[in-house]
């Protein structure tokens, strides 16, 4: 993980920590919950239970119902959820503050399939214009350009090498791709 990269996580994951109303809109709208480091890891360790990955994962947050959203080999934003899906669903961390901020909850995106077109983007799209969140935005200079958005959350769906984690064991089962068109 390099430092910068860290830094910045750090950083935004604090401000988030410090805004009560920041933090309340991230886990009713998009579940995402900033915890603890350690039960961060705990989380992580409960997932990848006789599981191996092809990336080094480092959790950054939860979502409130077993998954986790970590830093993949210290670049990208990947999401495992407690249900046996994972995958890629930013190219950095800028990236996936923009795509929630404005989409939501991940993995209505990838049950509904909202990603398939541009036209269901955005029928689905919702720029929040909640001051905090455009004092946030600005703040961490995230995108809000629609377009964009949609081409950088399709981009890092299916970057390959996707993210991959595979049973180390009979008793457990491969995870499956999260995104899958």
């Amino acid at each position: 993980v390099s430092m910068e990269t860290n830094n910045c996580v750090n950083i935004i994951i604090d401000y988030i920590k410090n805004n009560d109303e920041l933090s309340n809109y991230l886990s009713s709208k998009c579940s995402f919950d900033v915890e603890e480091y350690n039960q961060l890891l705990d989380d992580l360790s409960y997932l990848m239970e006789y599981s191996h990955s092809n990336y080094e994962i480092n959790p950054i947050a939860c979502d409130g119902s077993g998954g986790i959203y970590a830093l993949l080999d210290g670049k990208f934003v990947g999401y495992i959820d407690s249900e046996g899906q994972a995958g890629i669903v930013a190219n950095n961390i800028n990236d996936f503050f923009s795509i929630i901020l404005n989409c939501g909850c991940i993995d209505d995106w990838a049950k509904f399939g909202w990603l398939e077109s541009q036209t269901d983007f955005l029928e689905h799209y919702q720029k929040c214009e909640l001051p905090f969140i455009k004092e946030f935005s600005e703040k961490f200079g995230f995108e809000s350009d629609s377009l964009k958005i949609y081409e950088m959350f399709r981009d890092a769906v299916f970057k390959e090498p996707r993210l991959i984690i595979k049973s180390t064991s009979e008793d457990y089962v491969d995870y499956q791709q999260f995104f899958e068109m």
